[in-house]
């Protein structure tokens, strides 16, 4: 069975899991996929919105991280990360991942994530509203969000 893409998800990146990721137990420890995630949303947002990688300039911060593990992942693994705006609020947006292992047959749902990400003004050291134009581009790019 061919890998499908999840729903309402566009933007994808693929890893392939490293050596280092691994723990004692010969799987993925539970924090690399928080890095996976984290890949994701750089990726995401350079993609998407624009972003520059200068993060005194960038202007987010996360504010939340949540993991729903599935499966196990090991060395070697070929992964690809789904990521996807699912809220944009006026300081703060959610960015929704699903990791999925590559198989000889397709592929398999491993995780599901999701980051709460705040506008932020590293200057003032505050939160400020969504700047237009990242909320433009993301409404653009997502179906699933209301302009």
């Amino acid at each position: 069975m061919p890998h499908t893409q999840p729903d309402g998800y566009r933007h994808t990146i693929m890893l392939t899991v490293r050596f280092g990721d691994v723990d004692a137990l010969g799987h993925v420890n539970h924090a690399k996929y928080l890095t996976y995630m984290e890949q994701g949303r750089i990726c995401y947002l350079r993609d998407v919105i624009g972003a520059s990688m200068n993060f005194q300039d960038f202007g987010v911060i996360l504010a939340k991280a949540t993991v729903d593990y599935h499966l196990p992942l090991a060395f070697g693994d070929a992964i690809i990360v789904y990521t996807r705006c699912s809220r944009l609020g006026g300081k703060s947006f959610d960015l929704e991942y699903v990791i999925y292992r590559k198989t000889d047959d397709g592929s398999q749902e491993v995780a599901h994530g999701l980051t709460t990400m705040v506008a932020y003004d590293y200057t003032t050291a505050q939160s400020i509203p969504v700047p237009d134009e990242w909320r433009k581009r993301m409404t653009d790019y997502e179906p699933i969000l209301e302009a």
